[in-house]
């Protein structure tokens, strides 16, 4: 029986996107492999510290030092410890060292978006990235706006990237919490919400700009996300309207009840690989109105009011619309409902099987 090792450095990290991706993955694939059997040996590796995961058929191996940082673990650690069998890594990094492996590429931001990077970040990925296009044994991305750009970028053929969209059904299964409301004295306020990171590809300075010119004196605008110098290139203006509510990191709870209670989610990302928080919304039945950029058509499809990015009179037009109109909010739900079940981890992990079977990198039994 082969053994299939699985990247768990994800299990340390703070949940983004990339950690987000991952652990829905690895909890579908547990479930599909536990439900349908399997004669490969799953085997999660992961950072001394990390919050394991409950698996029921993947099993959880601690491995390497405790003084090792996460980049050093992973790129030494690691592929020592995966040595006698096969990786696959969900979450874009993987160790140089390690031959043969299965690796997730999410999107070709630091090829396409080079400034929104620090230097270093940005000329060490693209390095890596570039390394595994040549030596992986398999090449997976999460969209196929991603699938065009990473092929051009790296130099292969579109084919040689398997699609595995991500979802938001992890979010039917957290438990709401309201403490936000009143911490962040949104209770009983009209508010539309944002989430993102600092990266400058997210467009919030855009969407503060054009939320000064919302005419509604008592709508307010919530930003959730955090900041890490050591990845993003840019600043934030110190000087922004009185109405926005800046949130900092949540809880997948607390971040439940932000999309619930709000009149609408705004998305105006200037690149994504595939923009997992408008789902995320629509999963919960928070109408979206969103960039008409890069990946973000091909996820929201119908269920979504455009804007161009790049024009902050657009976005505010699109935000005043959704506030405006409640017969559009209402489609807007609906829509959405229909658009987010069409996206789950269970047929996500159910595609990667068959990428890695096809490629004759696992198998599974059909009894």
């Amino acid at each position: 029986m082969a053994t299939i090792f699985i990247n768990g450095k994800f299990t340390a990290q703070r949940t983004t996107g990339v950690q987000r991706l991952a652990h829905g993955l690895i909890e579908a694939l547990d479930k599909v492999l536990f439900e349908g059997g399997t004669p490969d040996r799953w085997i999660l590796l992961c950072p001394p510290g990390a919050t394991l995961p409950a698996l029921r058929c993947i099993s959880i191996r601690t491995c390497g030092p405790r003084r090792f940082g996460l980049h050093f673990w992973e790129q030494l650690a690691l592929p020592w410890a995966s040595r006698s069998g096969r990786l696959l890594n969900l979450s874009g990094p993987a160790p140089l060292l390690k031959r043969g492996q299965m690796c997730m590429v999410p999107d070709a931001a630091v090829f396409d978006q080079p400034t929104a990077y620090t230097k270093s970040f940005g000329a060490w990925y693209r390095f890596l990235f570039r390394t595994l296009a040549g030596s992986a044994a398999l090449l997976l991305t999460i969209s196929r706006f991603s699938q065009s750009r990473l092929a051009q970028r790296l130099g292969v053929a579109p084919d040689r990237l398997k699609v595995v969209p991500c979802a938001a059904t992890h979010m039917q299964s957290v438990v709401q919490d309201d403490t936000v409301l009143q911490r962040l004295a949104l209770a009983g306020t009209p508010y539309v919400l944002a989430v993102g990171s600092a990266n400058p590809t997210k467009n919030l300075p855009a969407l503060v700009e054009a939320f000064g010119r919302v005419p509604h004196p008592d709508l307010q605008l919530v930003l959730v996300g955090g900041t890490n110098s050591a990845v993003f290139a840019g600043k934030t203006s110190r000087r922004e309207d009185a109405r926005i509510v800046r949130a900092g990191p949540v809880s997948d709870g607390q971040l439940k009840s932000l999309y619930v209670n709000a009149c609408a989610f705004v998305f105006p990302s200037l690149y994504e690989g595939f923009g997992l928080p408008p789902l995320e919304a629509m999963s919960l039945g928070c109408p979206v109105v969103a960039s008409n950029a890069a990946s973000i058509p091909e996820v929201c499809g119908d269920a979504a009011v455009y804007f161009d990015p790049a024009s902050v009179t657009d976005m505010a037009t699109a935000i005043a619309r959704i506030v405006d109109d409640a017969d559009l909010r209402t489609d807007l739900r609906r829509r959405g409902t229909l658009r987010f079940a069409t996206f789950t981890w269970d047929s996500a992990a159910q595609q990667l099987l068959q990428h890695l079977e096809h490629a004759g990198l696992a198998g599974r039994s059909h009894a």
